[in-house]
């Protein structure tokens, strides 16, 4: 004899398994971050400093990342973001892991020149190697949707320019990630035939700063820094209605 349970009742046993499995996700984040500290550490930071043009004293190298000054402890390896006027210690996943990477992943002397051609990153894959960006992008998508100003406002905010319409997007924004390499974000609105649509562009020697799992990491947090920004222009729009 088999027990069946009521949807709400199937929920309930569910939800301690959620919670359990995003509980183990946070745990392995929480895991690579800091082995991405101690491979870190196994570089000498002074050449680090002198490759990427980083301000150095006896206890920080110093950086920016999407606008935000940045600062990584010499003797752990822990990463510092400046909020208002404290540092507060960065354990998101995904920043973290972009910075780690854009320093150690290079095994050139010197900083490899750019070449200024922007390419999808599907470009960087073998062919079926990975899903499209598009897919992870399309949340963002939907929540930019009918906020055109406000997402060039955010582009702005955290460092990008704003330049010529490309291909039709509504919004084309070169957005440094660190001084020394941007990337393109495109944006087009909905109309009648197809949904918003989000695009970041590459430059096509990518691959010689970072590894190719990292640019959805970095991807990631760039979207979601805009989206960040964008809450606090909603929440002032609101109070003004």
């Amino acid at each position: 004899m088999h027990t069946r349970f009521t949807k709400g009742q199937q929920g309930f046993f569910h939800k301690p398994y959620r919670r359990q499995k995003e509980k183990i996700m946070i745990s392995n984040y929480e895991k690579q971050v800091d082995i991405g500290k101690a491979y870190f550490l196994k570089y000498d930071q002074k050449v680090l400093a002198a490759k990427f043009r980083l301000n150095m004293d006896n206890n920080y190298l110093y950086l920016t990342y999407f606008n935000t000054p940045c600062r990584i402890e010499r003797l752990s390896g822990t990463l510092f973001e400046k909020t208002t006027d404290s540092w507060t210690e960065c354990r998101s996943y995904e920043t973290v892991m972009t910075i780690y990477d854009m320093l150690c992943h290079s095994t050139e002397s010197t900083l490899p020149p750019l070449s200024g051609k922007w390419t999808p990153v599907a470009n960087f894959a073998a062919a079926g190697a990975s899903p499209s960006a598009e897919i992870f992008s399309q949340k963002y998508a939907n929540a930019f949707s009918g906020k055109v100003d406000a997402v060039k406002k955010a582009c702005i905010s955290i460092g990008g320019a704003l330049k010529p319409v490309l291909a039709g997007a509504d919004i084309t924004a070169e957005i440094p990630v660190f001084s020394f390499f941007p990337v393109l974000f495109q944006f087009w609105e909905s109309d009648e035939e197809f949904p918003p649509q989000i695009k970041i562009l590459w430059d096509d020697q990518t691959m010689r700063y970072l590894n190719f799992e990292t640019t959805y990491y970095l991807q990631g947090d760039l979207l979601k820094r805009l989206q960040d920004t964008l809450l606090p222009q909603d929440q002032k729009a609101n109070a003004t209605q």
